[in-house]
């Protein structure tokens, strides 16, 4: 067979024989799925579309107060990914929405939620957010409630940052509007007073007045890049608070040192480079390795970069909040980018701001030694020009801010509002109902695999081949047939004696289940080439597997051949045959051995008159009656004490019979205890010139099969093969062309002049009965 149809015919067998654990899984989701989904709700969803324009999210123009389109939501990188980032991470827009719903609800958050997504594949720039819930118009209102406030807070982040420094502006020039109106009396009320003194004053005091200048607007760009920060650390904190924590992560500090490294680096590399480009230097070859140590050091500083990018992208990872890894983390990263350039700017800040306080306190010392009307005068002018020019530089720069903060109008508008749904857009009973059936099915297949995985049990002929035994015929399961044929009779009469109802070779001689055990029987004659085979032992490594059966049915076919056969039941713990033929178990085994008398005219003395077994050509020996171990003393009941059947069945007087036997029968069949069970089949396997082993699909394990082959093989018995008794094509499906006659052996009547009664004849009667008219056959 090729191995393409023989794995196929796996797969089918193992299906068709775990059918029950497969239809039993699918039948109990199937109705879980269809209680779940006779019992959910209907959900609908309403749809709400935002139209952005990533143009517009660049910033407003440069104020001069700082790097223009900075801010934590107003940047360049911008994108459509980004913005479905914020919306499903953004806990502020999350809680803002609830609490706006609570508010429109009565107090009471509805039920339901949103989802957000493109609006279509071709139109990169409109989101389309999802609202669903149980209630229609709540799905409307959660739909609508977050597109508006999506809308809102883009336009707040667009201002956020001029907002803030309008308003610091706005302080600081009312401030110094004040500074330069009392500056401007001191000083007219001074030089009235002092006359010609303030001529002549110094030059300190108006360096003084200009660091003095330096310094404040060193301070309101301090301030400003201070509120930049804060709104950057604000928005990380509102996409996920544990992000807000990483902003002091060591690992990120080493990256703006490594970054101010580079930088230096690359320019010492540019004014080396233009160093030895000089004439006279350009044949000197210190320039070259220099320059390439340069390099080599631009290479390790950028590998160490490199390495803790990769360690920071897994801390801000594990911080949580990134719903969408890609646009999430770049979003994520560039704000991390634009605090740290903050920070640097903040520091530098500080620095010239500390310098200039220490500048402005040596020339103020030094202004002190001057005299004290000329220092008063001079102070005071000092005042008022710095005053002067702080307002101006600040009036400047607030009225750029207003007109940038006026001008951002924002890059998001609501294209269409969520209208009430009025038709449900899920649960699809038959799509859910479909997907969890599949899935049941799935389910019970992988159940049904594993199953099979975890059994060590025969089933098919191939099972039983794999073990290194040769399958001579496999009989069938004859359970359900003698169900439907005999109503489920435990025995049949058969010319007035009572058979059981397995012996299909008696009562049914014609049908395809008898034609098996011819099969056997043919297979067994053939078993050992050079030689007639004439005694055989049967036997099977565990109880209840059909050996018993299998012996009394072949020992039929072999009389029925013309061959005088002889059938001995040398189970002497657990006698069958008895049963199986329904003669009396008075006299047998036991007795025979007890005479010792093995003539020719003794045995067939025997087998004529007293183990007669009603069927032609065939003499059934029972065990007769006998007590195991049973003690010195003989029973009341007159049977025959064995204390140890092994060494009954071993003595010379078995041996004896059994030589007898061959020369009155042409076939001795040996019906014997299983091996695992007692050693009795051992030992007769060997006085006997075959050994036939039955096995039973769905019962025999296949470790019992391996370990009792091998106490055969011990002794040298010569197993010839092996009987798998009660197979069914519903262990092995993919045998149906091979032993497909075996589901069903045609009524008994049909076969054979022994079976009337069945089912099939009855109501063959009966219909004869209604027509009297109709001939009978």
């Amino acid at each position: 067979m090729r191995p393409g149809k023989r794995q196929f015919e796996e797969v089918i067998d193992l299906l068709y024989r775990r059918r029950r654990i497969i239809l039993a899984t699918f039948l109990v989701v199937s109705v879980v799925a269809a209680a779940s989904v006779l019992t959910r709700s209907d959900v609908y969803q309403a749809q709400a579309v935002v139209l952005i324009d990533l143009t517009k999210a660049t910033g407003a123009e440069d104020t001069g107060a700082g790097p223009a389109g900075t801010t934590a939501f107003v940047r360049d990188n911008r994108t459509t990914e980004t913005e479905l980032f914020i919306l499903g991470s953004s806990r502020g827009i999350r809680e803002r929405v609830a609490e706006r719903l609570k508010e429109e609800n009565g107090g009471d958050l509805p039920p339901g939620g949103a989802t957000f997504e493109l609006a279509s594949r071709n139109v990169s720039s409109a989101i389309q957010i999802v609202g669903s819930s149980s209630d229609p118009e709540a799905a409307a209102a959660w739909a609508n409630a977050y597109a508006e406030e999506y809308v809102t807070q883009t336009q707040l982040a667009s201002r956020s940052y001029l907002t803030s420094t309008r308003e610091f502006l706005q302080e600081q020039a009312d401030r110094l509007r004040g500074e330069l109106g009392a500056a401007e009396r001191r000083v007219a009320g001074q030089t009235a007073a002092a006359g010609s003194a303030v001529a002549g004053s110094g030059a300190i005091l108006s360096q003084i007045a200009s660091l003095r200048a330096q310094r404040d607007e060193a301070v309101i760009d301090l301030q400003t890049r201070q509120n930049q920060l804060a709104s950057i650390t604000s928005q990380l904190g509102d996409i996920s608070p544990r992000l807000a924590e990483r902003m002091s992560s060591n690992v990120e500090r080493q990256i703006t040192a490594i970054d101010q490294q580079i930088t230096a680096a690359e320019t010492e590399r540019r004014t080396k480079a233009a160093y030895w480009a000089e004439p006279s230097r350009t044949s000197n070859p210190a320039g070259a390795r220099e320059l390439a140590q340069i390099d080599q050091r631009l290479r390790d500083l950028e590998r160490r970069k490199a390495t803790l990018t990769n360690q920071y992208v897994g801390e801000v990872m594990g911080a949580g909040g990134i719903a969408a890894p890609e646009a999430g983390f770049s979003y994520v990263a560039d704000l991390q980018g634009q605090a740290a350039q903050e920070r640097v700017a903040i520091s530098g800040l500080r620095g010239r701001v500390s310098q200039l306080n220490a500048r402005i306190g040596q020339l103020e010392g030094q202004a002190r030694r001057a005299p004290g009307a000329v220092t008063a005068i001079a102070s005071s002018e000092r005042d008022q020009a710095h005053a002067a020019q702080m307002y101006e530089y600040v009036v400047t720069q607030l009225q750029q801010t207003q007109i940038a903060e006026e001008s951002e109008p924002g890059y998001a508008r609501v294209l269409r509002e969520a209208d009430v749904p009025t038709l449900p857009s899920g649960p699809s009973p038959f799509k859910n109902l479909l997907v969890t059936l599949l899935g049941g099915l799935g389910l019970g297949i992988a159940l049904a695999i594993a199953r099979d995985k975890v059994d060590n049990r025969i089933h098919k002929p191939d099972h039983v081949a794999a073990m290194g035994i040769s399958v001579l015929e496999a009989t069938p399961d004859l359970r359900s047939l003698i169900k439907d044929e005999l109503d489920g009779a435990e025995t049949i009469d058969v010319n007035g004696r009572p058979f059981v109802s397995e012996m299909v070779t008696v009562h049914a001689p014609l049908s395809p289940a008898s034609e098996t055990y011819r099969h056997l029987r043919t297979r067994v004659q053939f078993s050992r080439p050079g030689m007639v085979v004439r005694s055989i032992v049967v036997t099977s490594g565990g109880s209840g597997e059909g050996k018993s059966t299998t012996a009394a049915n072949l020992a039929v076919t072999f009389a029925q051949a013309g061959r005088r056969t002889v059938l001995i039941d040398a189970d002497l713990r657990r006698p069958r045959q008895q049963d199986v033929f329904g003669v009396s178990g008075e006299v047998g085994l036991a007795q025979v051995l007890e005479v010792k008398d093995t003539s020719p005219d003794t045995l067939r003395h025997w087998l004529d008159d007293i183990f007669d077994s009603g069927v032609p050509n065939l003499s059934v020996i029972p065990t007769g009656a006998i007590a195991l171990e049973y003690g010195a003393q003989p029973p009341d009941d007159g049977r025959t004490v064995i204390p140890n059947p092994s060494e009954f069945l071993g003595s010379p007087d078995m041996r004896a019979l059994l030589r007898g036997l061959l020369e009155v029968a042409d076939v001795i069949i040996i019906d014997t205890p299983p091996v695992l069970a007692a050693t009795d089949a051992v030992l007769l396997s060997t006085q006997a010139d075959a050994t036939l082993f039955v096995t039973c699909a769905g019962k025999t394990k296949a470790g019992d099969i391996e370990q009792s082959l091998a106490h055969l093989d011990d002794v040298g018995a010569e197993v010839i093969g092996a009987v798998l008794n009660r197979f069914s094509l519903e262990h092995a499906a993919g045998y149906v062309y091979t032993y497909g006659h075996y589901s069903r052996y045609g009524p008994y009547s049909k076969y054979g002049p022994y079976g009337e009664g069945g089912k099939k004849d009855k109501k063959k009667a009966k219909r004869a009965e209604a027509r009297p008219d109709t001939p009978t056959a």
